[in-house]
């Protein structure tokens, strides 16, 4: 029988145990919120376990008081662990077992390697010579243990969120295509209402039309859904408004598709936007308060003087390796636009041949273009590229984070083709941004639709704990040499 019958039934291992839990399944943030805390506790027992090996080969004795003495080995590792596995906080990838065991290993690898550099440059004696080795073994032997554990009992059917979808238009059919292509696991779609008479009994995307709205709340109790999502574009009339109140009269949430969007994706639904809800959405978020922009403009300066002195550190070598390859200028000077499509001209390492545009026409680098260099490539990959941006940053030209800039010929063609792709000018171009930390590369009109999708996210939700986060993520980006 299918999944979207209202005859549905759980497995009972999943059911008696469980009986004290609220029946809702568990929202996203709560999966998160989740994982972290799992994550965090095996960091803090591996830590544990470090510190009482580290005692017991050392020969001290492994007392309160040694706790004491090393009590920030708890904060360090732990929050540093954290960081380095901030992508798998994205719950796609944590749905994966092969992505959540490479990354683990990838972290690992990372630990011991950062640690290696730091145990060589430092004054001899002064960190343990394998305590990090006994922590990151423990942690990433605890974590994987705790991950294992996740996907076995928090993807069983009892912690789904169970869907009904109210409108089976083009709206409903997105969030429904969405919902089981980014978040399967999570949420269980049991199917679409909708007035239209001649879409009853169909399908819409394999999931059935089950009726009109008077069908809304026997449907909802019939099928123990968990949530309402409302993908109604037009005007919602009074006995579909009263059949949503008596949802939410049951202690159902009703909410509506574009944030339901949001919250599977961290996009926008760009395609079911119109002109007065970018206006409605955005301009409060581009237009920050004095306090919050002071804050930022704070955070800016720190980052570009942290920045600016280690790319002093890294100039020459790079510099070098640039010349060397391809006789030319080190630094590439671009005009891009900034906040209100102010011009300014955006530094960058120069990671293609000389004059790579000598026919003056405007081109998108593709991943495999033949113009970028062998140092190049590295540069890219690395990111390190755009370490010369820290100036523009400290000009004030650019923030930290912020969507891309972009330049102006490829501006004046994609707004003709994509709708609102100015609207990413209502904020300061970052050196680096949610779409880049998401999605990556683009070098066509279908991918910068896509990263537009992010970047008015980003602009919506911006904030500075936000701009924290793409910051974290940026440095893994970096590490992991996952750069375009």
């Amino acid at each position: 029988m299918s999944e979207t019958s209202s005859s549905v039934k759980h497995p009972q291992w999943t059911a008696w145990p469980l009986r004290w839990l609220p029946r809702g399944g568990l929202q996203l943030s709560e999966r998160r919120a989740l994982l972290i805390a799992g994550d965090a506790v095996a960091a803090a027992a591996a830590t544990a376990l470090a510190l009482g090996l580290w005692a017991l080969t050392s020969g001290a004795t492994l007392s309160a008081a040694f706790l004491r003495e090393h009590w920030y080995w708890f904060g360090v590792l732990v929050s540093a662990w954290l960081v380095l596995n901030l992508n798998l906080y994205d719950l796609r990838n944590a749905a994966s077992k092969s992505t959540t065991m490479r990354s683990l290993l990838v972290t690992a690898s990372l630990a011991l390697g950062l640690y290696l550099v730091v145990f060589f440059l430092a004054p001899r004696g002064l960190l343990p010579r394998l305590f990090i080795l006994y922590f990151v073994t423990g942690a990433l032997c605890g974590c994987l243990v705790w991950r294992l554990v996740y996907m076995t009992v928090f993807f069983s059917p009892y912690f789904q969120r169970r869907v009904l979808v109210v409108g089976a238009g083009w709206a409903g059919e997105t969030i429904v295509r969405a919902l089981t292509k980014y978040q399967p696991r999570q949420y269980a779609v049991v199917g679409l209402i909708d007035d239209d008479h001649s879409k009853h009994g169909q399908t819409v995307s394999g999931m059935p039309v089950m009726g009109g709205y008077d069908r809304l709340l026997p449907a909802v109790k019939a099928n123990r859904v968990s949530e309402v999502v409302l993908a109604i574009n037009g005007e919602i009339h009074g006995a579909t408004f009263q059949a949503l109140l008596d949802c939410q009269a049951q202690g159902i949430p009703v909410t509506r598709m574009s944030s339901v969007y949001e919250q599977i994706t961290g996009r926008v639904p760009l395609e079911h936007l119109n002109a007065d809800w970018v206006i409605t959405s955005f301009m409060g978020k581009a237009h920050q308060g004095r306090w919050t922009q002071l804050a930022q403009r704070g955070l800016d300066i720190a980052g570009a003087l942290l920045g600016l002195l280690g790319l002093g550190l890294l100039y020459p070598a790079v510099s070098a390796a640039v010349w060397l390859e391809s006789r030319g200028p080190i630094l590439y000077r671009q005009t891009r636009l900034s906040q209100g499509g102010r011009p300014f001209e955006m530094l960058k390492f120069r990671t293609m041949v000389p004059d790579a545009e000598a026919d003056g026409q405007a081109r998108w680098a593709s991943p495999d273009d033949e113009r970028v260099t062998h140092v190049g490539r590295f540069l890219r990959r690395a990111r390190l590229d755009e370490a010369p941006q820290f100036w523009n940053v400290l000009k004030g030209e650019m923030s930290l984070a912020g969507p891309r800039p972009e330049r102006p010929e490829f501006i004046a063609a994609l707004e003709r083709h994509i709708p609102f792709y100015r609207a990413r000018l209502m904020m300061k171009p970052g050196l680096t941004g949610w779409a880049q930390v998401n999605f990556g590369y683009g070098d066509s009109i279908e991918d910068m639709f896509v990263k537009l999708q992010y970047d008015l996210y980003y602009i919506k939700h911006h904030s500075l704990w936000l701009d924290l986060l793409i910051l974290a993520r940026t440095v893994g980006v970096v590490l992991r040499f996952q750069g375009r």
